[in-house]
């Protein structure tokens, strides 16, 4: 028989807050009967029911006390940094930038697309144009090449054509002023080889498509020198363009400088039933190129006929220019 143990109600009270504190699955089964100012004895035996107990001062019966379980601890959610406010005067700078670069890639694209009428040829406005581009054409190494060779002398275009003969010259009249090819027009000449070379300025009015200079612009300048090589070739007189073969290899763009080049084929460069009639038929190769790189945009074929005429006693003049002879610069 199990052993009983006698407690006043203190005690009472004592063992069973321990119990309950204790964290242990087999607690003490006290059966205990407390009556007022009495006090019967407990038994020591365990139950494996855990944290069983009889109340002392009731007629319960057994009931199971859970242990108290942990709350669950929510994180807070962490609230998102506010932006900074920008200041005034940075909206201002970043309004101002934007309507800048409106303003100047508006005014660049009209440009190109529609560009201003060009200046009158020979205003001061043109003249003053022209000044800059012949500055600046003095900087190009063929330029100062071809200046320190004696082997080559060099004019203007058409210095020596009269009034009359510019007003209905399609290069020098139409065509005339910095916005067209008048800004810088440089002829170099090679009697001993009979090379012909122009250096040239395209003017933002020499375009067709916007930026690019038209291709008739170019074969009438093609066409143009490759008849004064031939001109110079037959001691001034004159001939008639036969044919012109033209090859676009690339764009030619304005507001650049480009050279051209025309070289008369030796009769060791042609055909033989060809041979020995330069007098009245002259074969020629011509180019345009870059000023800078050196890079073609067109290459070209030519057949001019004229010169002292096939019998050697004749051939065409040309009014203003035949008195001049050799010595007509065009």
């Amino acid at each position: 028989m199990a052993s009983r143990i006698r407690y006043n109600p203190q005690q009472q009270r004592r063992v069973l807050a321990v119990a309950l504190a204790q964290p242990s699955t087999a607690t003490p089964r006290a059966s205990v009967v407390g009556f007022r100012g009495s006090c019967k004895t407990l038994p020591t035996t365990y139950s494996p029911v855990p944290h069983q107990l009889r109340l002392l001062s009731t007629s319960q019966s057994w009931r199971q006390i859970e242990p108290p379980q942990p709350q669950p601890v929510h994180p807070q959610p962490e609230l998102a940094p506010q932006p900074k406010k920008r200041s005034r005067v940075w909206k201002i700078i970043g309004y101002g930038s934007l309507l800048l670069f409106g303003a100047v890639f508006g005014l660049g694209f009209r440009a190109i697309v529609s560009p201003p009428p060009p200046l009158v040829p020979g205003s001061e406005l043109d003249l003053m144009e022209t000044k800059i581009i012949h500055r600046q054409a003095e900087n190009l190494k063929i330029v100062q090449e071809l200046q320190a060779d004696p082997a080559w002398e060099s004019w203007d275009a058409y210095e020596t054509l009269s009034p009359e003969h510019r007003a209905q010259h399609i290069s020098a009249g139409a065509m005339a002023g910095s916005k067209g090819i008048g800004g810088y027009h440089r002829v170099f000449y090679n009697k001993d080889t009979g090379e012909c070379v122009s250096v040239i300025f395209f003017g933002p009015a020499t375009t067709g498509w916007p930026g690019v200079v038209h291709g008739g612009c170019l074969a009438t300048l093609l066409d143009e020198s490759c008849g004064r090589a031939a001109f110079k070739k037959w001691g001034g007189r004159s001939g008639l363009t036969a044919n012109l073969k033209l090859n676009y290899v690339s764009t030619t763009n304005a507001t650049k400088f480009y050279v051209i080049r025309v070289k008369p084929r030796s009769d060791d460069e042609l055909p033989e039933k060809e041979r020995g009639k330069s007098h009245y038929k002259i074969f020629l190769d011509a180019s345009i190129h870059d000023a800078k790189t050196g890079k073609a945009t067109v290459v070209a074929e030519a057949l001019f006929v004229g010169g002292k005429g096939k019998s050697g006693k004749g051939g065409l003049t040309v009014s203003g220019l035949a008195d001049q002879g050799e010595n007509a610069r065009f």
